[in-house]
């Protein structure tokens, strides 16, 4: 099991999307553990924050301007754009941690981001190895590859 290292006193998260340009969705997760077995969103263990999902479902242009909830047991937080037509390089992936000094800031021709209060956590070069039969599709997925750096203990 994942243990949490933001139990004591939260640090207020606050998150502000634009979207720029025509998307599926995008979602945000509270992460508190992992299920490698699953791939996509059904890999993170946790809450969902639907405010983010319904306020970009299928939108051109949306603004979400939201503070984070936050989850005392939570390890980290994960948000996820997919783009229109799931065009997997074009797809939003954001993974981070509450953090005082650090402020999130992406932009592009699809999005604004800026998320305060919060430390972005790198691990897109990072290679899981898991004991077991896993698919490419599952290999592929930067949710499941996340999952893998959570559960494999890597720095946050």
């Amino acid at each position: 099991m994942i243990t949490s290292r933001f139990m004591v006193g939260q640090i207020p998260m606050h998150l502000h999307l634009e979207i720029l340009k025509k998307c599926n969705f995008f979602w945000l997760r509270d992460i508190c553990n992992v299920d490698i077995t699953q791939c996509c969103a059904k890999c993170f263990i946790g809450g969902k924050d639907n405010r983010v999902y319904y306020g970009t479902l299928h939108k051109s242009s949306a603004v979400v301007d939201i503070d984070v909830k936050q989850n005392p047991a939570a390890k980290a937080y994960y948000l996820c754009g997919l783009s229109e037509g799931f065009v997997w390089e074009l797809n939003t992936h954001v993974a981070f941690v509450p953090d005082r000094n650090s402020e999130i800031h992406i932009e592009n021709d699809r999005i604004k981001l800026d998320i305060t209060n919060a430390r972005r956590i790198h691990f897109w070069d990072y290679v899981p190895n898991p004991p077991g039969n896993f698919t490419k599709s599952q290999r592929t997925c930067r949710n499941w590859i996340f999952a893998n750096y959570l559960k494999d203990g890597m720095p946050l």
